[in-house]
C-alpha cells in the first residue's frame, strides 16, 4: 500500500507538465494551474472611427474669404479724354475751296513743285499768300511726327498744303496751338492733304503754334507749304 503522502494526484502533474510548456514556449506561466484571463479583442463594427464631417471639421479652411480680400482686380488703362480742341482760334469754311484741291493732279516728280503748283491754283479762291519758304521732309510710317513752328498772328487766318512722293500713301498735317490742343488737322486719307480741306483756321489772338507732319502709309519725302489771308 502506497504512502499518500508520496503520490501525487494525476491531474496535477499534468497540469504541472502544461505549464512549463507552456513557459518554455515563451506564452508565459500558470498560476495555480490557471490560465491568465485574455483582453477581449473588439469586433469591428465596434471600432471607432471619425467621421467624415468632424475630419473636415478639424482640418483647416482653406483661406479662400482673405485671398479674394487681398486680391487687387484688373484694372484696364483709362485713356485720356480726347482734347476739346483749341480755344484760341476758330475755323472758316467754305464749299468752293476744296474744290481747288479735289481737282489738282501731282505730277510726283518734284513735291516742292507740286505743293506750290496747288496752293497757287487755290490762291485766285483764298486770295491768300505764302508764307516764308516751302518746308521740306523725310519720313515713314514707322517714324514720329516731324514738327515745325508755325508763328500765327492774331486776326488772320492760314491754310497748310503738303504733297508726299509717291512711296507715301498716306500723309496727316495737324496744326497745334501753344497748349498743345489740337487747332485744326486735315480730313482725308491720300498723299496730298490740306488744313482745312474747305477752308481755313483763323487765330483769335497771337500764338506760338506748331505744325505736325506724320505719314499714315508708307515711307518717303514730302514738301509743305504755309498760306495766310
Amino acid at each position: 500500500m502506497l504512502d499518500s503522502r508520496n503520490r501525487t494526484r494525476p491531474s496535477t502533474r499534468l497540469a504541472g507538465a502544461a505549464c512549463l510548456s507552456l513557459a518554455l514556449g515563451g506564452l508565459g506561466g500558470c498560476h495555480g494551474g490557471r490560465q491568465p484571463p485574455v483582453a477581449p479583442v473588439p469586433s469591428p463594427s465596434a471600432a471607432v472611427e471619425t467621421p467624415a464631417s468632424s475630419a473636415a471639421a478639424a482640418a483647416p479652411a482653406p483661406a479662400t474669404a482673405a485671398a479674394a480680400a487681398t486680391v487687387v482686380p484688373h484694372e484696364t488703362p483709362v485713356a485720356p479724354p480726347p482734347s476739346a480742341g483749341s480755344t484760341k482760334v476758330t475755323l472758316k469754311n467754305d464749299p468752293a475751296w476744296a474744290t481747288c484741291h479735289r481737282t489738282y493732279d501731282a505730277r510726283l516728280k518734284d513735291v516742292s513743285r507740286d505743293v506750290d503748283a496747288m496752293a497757287k491754283a487755290c490762291a485766285k479762291v483764298t486770295k491768300m499768300t505764302l508764307v516764308g519758304k516751302g518746308l521740306t521732309g523725310k519720313q515713314g510710317d514707322r517714324d514720329p511726327p516731324q514738327t515745325f513752328p508755325l508763328t500765327a498772328e492774331a486776326n488772320h487766318c492760314y491754310r497748310v498744303y503738303a504733297q508726299a512722293s509717291d512711296g507715301i500713301k498716306d500723309l496727316d498735317l495737324a496744326i497745334k496751338d501753344s497748349t498743345g490742343a489740337i487747332a485744326a488737322e486735315d480730313s482725308t486719307d491720300d498723299p496730298s492733304p490740306v488744313i482745312v480741306e474747305d477752308g481755313a483756321v483763323c487765330f483769335k489772338e497771337a500764338d506760338s503754334a506748331t505744325l505736325v507732319v506724320s505719314v499714315g502709309l508708307g515711307k518717303g519725302n514730302y514738301a509743305v507749304e504755309i498760306w495766310k489771308d
